[in-house]
């Protein structure tokens, strides 16, 4: 049987997470006080991340993974921890350099920065120091909005979709859908999606808290490069940021599957939901005037589209980032 993985808080390295940076390669932290999270199965160190901390500004550093220990969710284990601990510490903005996992923070919601907007402790750090002469990036996330990693669904996620999504259903004001979901039906649902038309769950320390899908808009051929796009919010999830989120990275993932543009309709009385579509760059094209039936009410819908960006590299879980 296996050995549950524990998460220990140490004020400064001990001989375990000083070895454990000795063998991915990244360097020892200086004399700066430097929190670590450490994950240990058993009595072996397997991940540990650390952050330095000045007022409400932090800095995340040093996350690894042993070798032989990877590809478990070991990093996303310490990542939440970290800046959920960080969050309830009273920090206002976290920090990090990295030169591998930048697709994996932007899962986070860090987002790029110019060196310019870098808080002086950060650049003076060792990090800093040590990356300012590199091509590591400088990313930033925002600790006042409740801490999400945004990843895949799988196929142990299907109960919580459906949870969400009948939701929305029964609302009457996010779908001419009438007919409930079973987390059967929607494992099935999972399992019959291509790569190109992915299912992304937001996850925050319940579970998950919202979904979005890109999902076909024709079979015609000259179609291929417009998706549809759905977005659900869990209740208990609304108006924290969730939607916002979801829709960031369902538009990357969108730009990075090869898609030229995504469209949506929603319910013109929705006014949440359109408001998050226009501040995310949706423009309007018009009103379907008695498009759906229900509840034996003819019921308009209004058609959004979005040009996309360019995109960006695919993500992947680090191992070890010398530069976070």
């Amino acid at each position: 049987m296996m050995t549950l993985a524990s998460i220990e808080t140490l004020e400064g390295a001990d001989h375990d997470i000083l070895s454990l940076l000795d063998t991915v390669g990244l360097p020892r932290p200086d004399k700066s006080p430097i929190a670590f999270w450490k994950l240990a199965q058993g009595q072996s160190c397997v991940g540990v991340v650390g952050a330095e901390r000045w007022g409400s500004v932090a800095l995340l550093r040093s996350l690894a993974v042993k070798p032989t220990a990877r590809h478990r969710g070991f990093a996303t284990r310490l990542v939440r921890v970290a800046l959920e601990s960080l969050q309830q510490q009273g920090m206002r903005e976290v920090w990090l350099f990295t030169e591998t996992a930048h697709a994996y923070f932007l899962e986070w919601g860090f987002l790029d920065r110019p060196r310019s907007d870098g808080p002086c402790v950060i650049l003076a750090s060792q990090e800093g120091r040590e990356a300012c002469s590199t091509s590591a990036a400088l990313m930033a996330l925002d600790l006042t909005r409740p801490v999400l990693h945004i990843r895949r669904a799988r196929a142990t996620d299907a109960a919580a979709i459906a949870q969400i999504y009948n939701q929305g259903i029964r609302s009457r004001m996010a779908t001419l859908e009438t007919a409930e979901r079973t987390p059967e039906d929607r494992a099935v649902w999972l399992t019959e999606r291509s790569v190109r038309f992915p299912v992304l769950v937001a996850l925050d320390a319940q579970g998950v808290a919202g979904w979005l899908s890109l999902n076909p808009f024709s079979p015609r051929e000259a179609y291929r490069s417009v998706a549809d796009v759905s977005v659900y919010v869990d209740g208990r999830a609304r108006r924290m940021g969730v939607g916002s989120r979801l829709l960031q990275a369902g538009i990357t993932e969108a730009s990075r599957q090869g898609f030229h543009k995504l469209v949506l309709t929603l319910f013109p009385e929705n006014h949440a939901a359109r408001a998050l579509y226009l501040r995310h760059g949706f423009q309007s094209v018009g009103i379907l005037r008695q498009q759906g039936v229900l509840d034996g009410r003819w019921r308009d819908t209004e058609m959004m589209d979005y040009l996309l960006p360019p995109p960006l590299p695919t993500a992947s879980e680090p191992s070890a980032d010398s530069r976070s």
